[in-house]
């Protein structure tokens, strides 16, 4: 048995742990070798010294991990933007049943009676609205993709009104029921502000993902994981695993 074998097993012996070789070789190397015989020694009081020393006390980073955790959440507030979203949008269904069968009466006194392609076309267009607003209201972070349908559509709908009632060809009755629409068209924009995001460049969204891995350091000094690149990862890790 050579020295080395024989220190591997003399510090298993001495952590509780299996040498591997025979007790009674490794007992006849020991004594015929002075230089094994000293290096058990010393491993043995290193060994007493390390159980025996009381541990070290560890520093106190309780409050600076508290201050990276997450807020508690709040208990969850009316959202008043979301609600007037959905009552729009039931507005907008009444306007729809209204065109479906209802006779319309027009500014000269005259009334449009239901079942005509152009009443028809209407109540399409507005049931389209409704559900548009009914979108923004239910998925408040895609609010932001119903905004060139709502807002296109309530600026023709709000110049054509404007030539109509000049014209006289529309009364103020007809009018008033355009309100619920650009109230809702104002709830859209709030919620889309506030829960929406724009996948452009340039944003948290389209931003480009980290070129580099491992940790970064904040301002408080910890350090967090750093977000890992599918750009200069091998093609088998680009694979998306079902």
């Amino acid at each position: 048995m050579d020295c080395a074998t024989a220190r591997e097993a003399i510090s298993a012996n001495l952590d509780g742990e299996d040498p591997g070789v025979d007790p009674v070789t490794l007992d006849e190397h020991v004594s015929r070798c002075a230089a094994c015989l000293t290096w058990q020694d010393e491993a043995a009081a290193v060994t007493r010294l390390v159980r025996l020393e009381p541990a070290a006390a560890s520093p106190d980073v309780s409050a600076r991990v508290l201050d990276h955790a997450p807020a508690p959440a709040r208990p969850a507030r009316l959202d008043w933007p979301r609600l007037a979203l959905v009552l729009t949008a039931i507005a907008q269904m009444s306007i729809v049943v209204s065109l479906l069968f209802v006779p319309q009466r027009m500014a000269d006194g005259m009334a449009v009676q239901p079942g005509s392609h152009l009443e028809h076309e209407a109540a399409a267009f507005n049931f389209a609205i409704a559900i548009a607003l009914l979108w923004a209201a239910v998925k408040p972070r895609q609010a932001r993709s119903q905004l060139p349908v709502l807002l296109s559509f309530a600026a023709v709908l709000v110049g054509l009104s404007v030539l109509d009632l000049v014209g006289g060809r529309v009364g103020w009755e007809r009018l008033a029921s355009h309100l619920p629409l650009l109230f809702g068209l104002f709830c859209a924009v709030l919620v889309a502000r506030r829960d929406g995001r724009w996948p452009w460049p340039g944003n948290r969204a389209g931003a480009e993902p980290a070129s580099r891995t491992g940790s970064v350091e904040t301002g408080q000094g910890l350090a967090e994981p750093a977000a890992q690149s599918r750009k200069y990862q091998p093609p088998a890790a680009r694979r998306n695993v079902a």
